[in-house]
């Protein structure tokens, strides 16, 4: 694929207002976890690298996906863990950019920045011309900056005007996150070493047959695991109990079951609810009855599965094969990890992502251990599927601009439609900075490699 342009070293920023694209959606409903956290801590060297330039940092993201606006989908709630990271305080702008008043007192309050300084804008989804790729909401955001970078990987495989319209009026760069990202992953898709062996699990089969097709041309075999396994144990005319099932998926995994390079469990663990506490048992799939529930794949699967990753010098690893956040039905995604990991650096390549797989891979206690751990759960699927055509990729590689575009966004003064936040602007001896250190710091693993 085409080089992606990155911001050559020499060029001066400071003083330069750098708007960066970042990926924070993380849940808030809980108390983060460091795998939540971790695309915070890996966009804080981007950040941190910007300041030493002496550049104005605007930072994007989006959060959740709001029906209509509101406080729990505001982005001022991401200051605290930031600043954690970032080590700096954050001036948060809360107003809306498609009100005339609003988008003036964002501009105003950037323009008085100095170098180093650094501002978060509101939730990007807030604004329905987002979604819609709008050239007008894509002018707002470029009269806020001088320049863009895209360090937002795991949203690549969106068409937004953040990704892609942006790119039309500023200069734009790929950003150090996002260019590893690309150049780990890309060593899946061209020419990959032999055995390469993809562990793929999830609830839906449906929704990874384009990966699964991409996957079939390039990988030798294909484990699959969790609830995805269950359409082709009933296009197989065995049971599943009361195991969730994707009907839409039966017809596929009959079509599927002729490759041969499709391995599914031979036994799995089963309870009569997955909860906590459940009580479980390890058993054949030809001893499941009416009202047992899969919850992971089995003892047996486990030391078969993991056999064939020590064979293996090219692995992929994209979804738990069991409900994981359990500590009972997460045995197996834990085994699997470790066998990757263990195997990984060195004696083969291990590339391992998506928001769900990426928490287990940290409580594998060998995180750092993996050849990459990526940040896309989508945009991953859809790069390996797409041979690494992506729209915000795409964007990034169209015409450079030497200077941005003297554009004036059209902005009606109408009712703001965002929550109207004041802007944050406080010192880090205001910050409770111990209790969120806490659960932010991503501790390094101690474990060795033997």
């Amino acid at each position: 694929m085409k080089k992606l342009p990155v911001l050559s070293s020499q060029v001066s920023l400071k003083g330069k207002k750098v708007l960066v694209r970042v990926d924070w959606n993380i849940p808030l409903h809980k108390i983060p976890e460091p795998g939540d956290l971790a695309k915070i801590q890996q966009n804080a060297r981007t950040i941190q690298d910007l300041i030493k330039k002496g550049a104005i940092v605007i930072l994007m993201t989006h959060l959740g996906r709001p029906e209509r606006n509101g406080k729990n989908y505001s982005t001022v709630r991401l200051l605290s863990y930031a600043e954690a990271y970032i080590e700096r305080p954050i001036m948060f702008c809360g107003e809306s950019l498609i009100d005339a008043d609003g988008l003036i007192a964002t501009k105003q309050c950037i323009d008085n920045g100095k170098p180093g300084d650094v501002f978060l804008l509101e939730n990007v989804r807030f604004y329905e011309g987002e979604n819609k790729n709008d050239k007008n909401l894509a002018k707002a955001y470029t009269s806020l900056a001088d320049i863009y970078i895209n360090d937002a990987f795991a949203f690549c495989h969106r068409k937004n005007a953040s990704m892609v319209a942006i790119t039309e009026y500023l200069p734009h760069f790929a950003g150090p996150q996002l260019t590893q990202e690309v150049s780990s992953i890309n060593k899946i898709i061209s020419k990959p070493k032999k055995p390469f062996v993809a562990l793929i699990g999830g609830a839906k089969l449906t929704t990874k047959m384009p990966v699964m097709t991409a996957l079939l041309k390039k990988a030798d075999q294909i484990l699959i695991g969790g609830a995805m396994a269950h359409p082709f144990f009933v296009a197989k005319k065995q049971k599943i109990g009361k195991s969730f099932l994707d009907k839409e998926s039966i017809a596929i995994a009959k079509k599927l079951l002729k490759n041969k390079k499709i391995l599914l469990p031979t036994d799995v663990v089963v309870a009569k609810k997955i909860q906590h506490g459940a009580k479980v048992r390890c058993v054949k799939l030809d001893k499941i009855v009416g009202n047992d529930v899969i919850g992971d794949i089995g003892t047996q699967t486990m030391r078969e599965w993991s056999q064939i990753i020590k064979t293996a010098q090219t692995i992929l690893w994209n979804g738990p094969v069991g409900v994981a956040e359990l500590p009972a039905f997460s045995h197996g995604s834990l085994v699997l990890g470790q066998a990757i990991a263990s195997k990984s650096k060195g004696k083969a390549y291990g590339v391992v992502g998506g928001g769900d797989t990426v928490p287990v891979a940290m409580e594998t206690g060998m995180c750092e251990w993996f050849d990459h751990v990526s940040m896309g759960g989508g945009a991953l699927l859809e790069f390996i599927a797409n041979n690494g055509k992506l729209p915000g990729l795409t964007a990034l590689m169209s015409k450079q601009l030497k200077t941005k575009k003297n554009v004036s966004p059209i902005i009606r003064k109408v009712k703001p439609q965002t929550v109207k936040a004041k802007k944050v602007v406080q010192s880090k001896k205001s910050r409770t900075k111990k209790p969120v250190k806490k659960f932010v710091k991503i501790k390094k693993s101690s474990s060795k490699k033997k």
